[in-house]
């Protein structure tokens, strides 16, 4: 079974490469000794938020996939040279459809299937965040981007999964989203 088209895998590596830039980019250029490690971190951290979502998705006997967006791709480059990290690239598209005996048929996502699939990806770079935090200091990297990752998500602005965990059940948006601002203001104090 093939896991990723080959249009997302395109649009995974393009995301990827404008996370890790937009990682690594300081004030007065980038920070070339360290891009191999944001590029791995970066991967990593996409990567597996995104097949959570894929996943958690194909569970529920949907079809799922990642879109590039690029108008998201334009405003983290413009962004990034301002140093605001805008992290919204594209999105995993669902299309809840079930495989039967006479073919596909359209299937009706329940609140909490839509919430289960949204909070899927978040909650990737949560533990990523926590396990590298936990592990020390040589690992601030890795939890400072998984944690921002995870609390940018969690913003309640459409497209972004915070607005479908919002809608879903508002008490586990709150402590997520206030879990997210305790794991990432302390990196800008």
């Amino acid at each position: 079974m093939q896991i990723f088209t080959k249009e997302e895998l395109r649009d995974i590596t393009i995301a990827v490469l404008v996370l890790t830039f937009m990682f690594a980019f300081r004030p007065f250029g980038l920070d070339f000794a360290n891009l191999p490690t944001y590029f791995l971190i970066v991967l990593t951290a996409f990567v597996c938020h995104e097949l959570a979502h894929k996943f958690v998705a194909m569970k529920f006997h949907c079809i799922a996939f990642f879109k590039l967006w690029p108008t998201g791709v334009f405003f983290a480059l413009l962004f990034m040279l301002v140093g605001i990290k805008f992290a919204a690239l594209g999105a995993v598209v669902i299309y809840p459809f079930r495989f039967g005996r006479w073919g596909f048929r359209r299937i009706h996502l329940t609140e909490t299937e839509s919430g289960l699939i949204s909070v899927a990806g978040p909650l990737v770079n949560l533990t990523f965040a926590l396990i590298f935090l936990l592990a020390g200091p040589s690992f601030a990297l890795v939890s400072f981007v998984n944690s921002w990752l995870f609390l940018f998500n969690m913003f309640p602005v459409p497209p972004l999964d915070g607005s479908k965990i919002l809608r879903w059940n508002i008490a586990l948006w709150t402590i997520l989203f206030i879990i997210g601002l305790v794991l990432v203001v302390p990196y800008f104090l």
